[in-house]
């Protein structure tokens, strides 16, 4: 009986520890087939991620390989140009030096055609300054005829009319022949007072020029300041012209004071005509600067123009109130001159 009911029992048993056992494992499998699963699915996006990725990466190559191509084939049209360009400047550059060759071998031949005119102009120049050098000398002689004619006859005037004076005829005649001797008289001063004037003036004018010919010896380019040396022998120069205007002036006055005092006492002679000129004057100039030669050659300059002036006015008041010391004055300029 017992081992009836312990069979049964036995039996009972070991088919429960089957059926637990299976189910465990048939969990397990799915399990790990759920994981598998999960495993292929993660798998599977991340595959399908990484061929999004791809696919970006591949465009974004694609459209810098496009744009690469396209600035590649900017450039490739910028450089076709620059080449023309450059081109283009190489022969730009070759016809400007030939035209610059050109050019310089037309200077040269421009500068032997100056060089002869400058000779030439020179030589003319030369030419046409002894020409008028010649021209003052003969209208000085002209000028110095002139008034020794008329200084004769306003001598022989004057003789003929004291001989009819000192006959002491009351003679209507004879008071007209002196009346009409001493119109004539009076004309023949008046022409001598004309000539003298022009005398005076000729003498200004060569004054003027010589002035000129030697401020300007050769003719210098603009802007070009004279040397010392020129200022300096422009300056001598003019102050010897100075000096020659001072002892006109001198003679002027002696015979005005000689006459009648008071010719001149309205006139007073301009400051620089008392100045003597020292000998130390000209070793100061010697030893000047360029800016002291120039500020001393105004000076001088000034100077001379005021004696000249002054002059003037002497020997018009000496035509006006005493015409016959005329003679007189011709001598004082021929001893100046």
């Amino acid at each position: 009986m017992n081992l009836n009911n312990e069979g049964p029992v036995e039996k009972g048993g070991q088919p429960e520890t089957q059926g637990a056992g299976g189910e465990e494992s048939k969990a397990q499998l799915m399990e790990e087939a759920k994981k598998r699963e999960d495993n292929l699915n993660e798998s599977s996006q991340q595959i399908k991620d990484s061929l999004r990725n791809k696919e970006e990466r591949i465009e974004e190559l694609e459209e810098a390989l496009r744009e690469s191509v396209q600035i590649t084939a900017e450039r490739e049209v910028v450089l076709a140009q620059e080449e023309h360009a450059r081109t283009h400047a190489e022969k730009q550059v070759e016809d400007l030096l030939l035209a610059m060759e050109k050019v310089k071998q037309e200077l040269e031949v421009m500068k032997a055609k100056l060089s002869s005119t400058q000779l030439s102009l020179a030589e003319k120049e030369n030419h046409l300054t002894a020409l008028r050098a010649e021209r003052r000398k003969h209208l000085e002689e002209v000028l110095e005829m002139k008034q020794e004619a008329l200084l004769a006859a306003i001598s022989e005037k004057d003789a003929n009319i004291a001989l009819l004076e000192l006959s002491s005829s009351k003679k209507k005649k004879t008071q007209e022949e002196v009346a009409a001797l001493k119109r004539e008289k009076d004309s023949l001063v008046q022409q001598l007072k004309q000539q003298t004037q022009n005398r005076m003036k000729l003498m200004s004018d060569n004054y003027d020029d010589d002035h000129l010919k030697v401020a300007t010896p050769n003719p210098e380019p603009p802007n070009h300041k004279p040397s010392p040396d020129q200022i300096l022998s422009t300056l001598l120069d003019l102050n010897q012209n100075r000096s020659k205007l001072k002892l006109y002036i001198s003679h002027l006055t002696s015979l005005c004071q000689e006459r009648d005092p008071i010719i001149l006492q309205d006139f007073a002679p301009p400051p620089s005509y008392h100045r003597s000129d020292s000998a130390s004057w000209h070793s100061q100039v010697h030893s000047m600067t360029h800016e002291q030669l120039e500020a001393e050659l105004a000076l001088c300059e000034r100077e001379g123009a005021e004696l000249q002036e002054y002059a003037n006015q002497v020997l018009q008041q000496i035509a006006d109130r005493c015409p016959d010391i005329l003679e007189q004055v011709v001598n004082a300029l021929e001893d100046s001159s």
